[in-house]
């Protein structure tokens, strides 16, 4: 909880200066705010490692599927077949086909 606070503080200083400084000083430290470094970035927070992607059947959006964001195509198709609404919308017969457009869509051709 500290540590977000000072990095709330950092990042509000130079809209708010003043007010930053006392938040500084509540927070005990004993250098100024303004002295202090821009907070460094995460680079692996950045990049969300699953991607949640629509599922349509025969043109009509019917669910989603969330996979790794790196999965490859026949991942991502045994997903999407093992999902309830494919399964009723296929009715126990095999898909004529599958369409993965990679990051972006998934359609299913019964």
């Amino acid at each position: 909880m500290r540590e977000a606070a000072d990095i709330l503080v950092r990042l509000f200083h130079p809209m708010m200066p003043h007010l930053a400084e006392q938040c500084w000083a509540a927070l005990g430290h004993k250098t100024l705010v303004a002295s202090e470094a821009w907070p460094q970035i995460e680079p692996d927070l950045l990049v969300e490692s699953t991607i949640t992607l629509p599922v349509q059947i025969n043109g009509k959006k019917r669910a989603e599927v969330t996979v790794a964001r790196n999965a490859t195509n026949s991942v991502i198709e045994a997903a999407v077949l093992a999902l309830d609404a494919v399964k009723r919308a296929l009715d126990g017969k095999p898909p004529k086909k599958v369409i993965v457009v990679p990051q972006r869509i998934v359609n299913v051709v019964a």
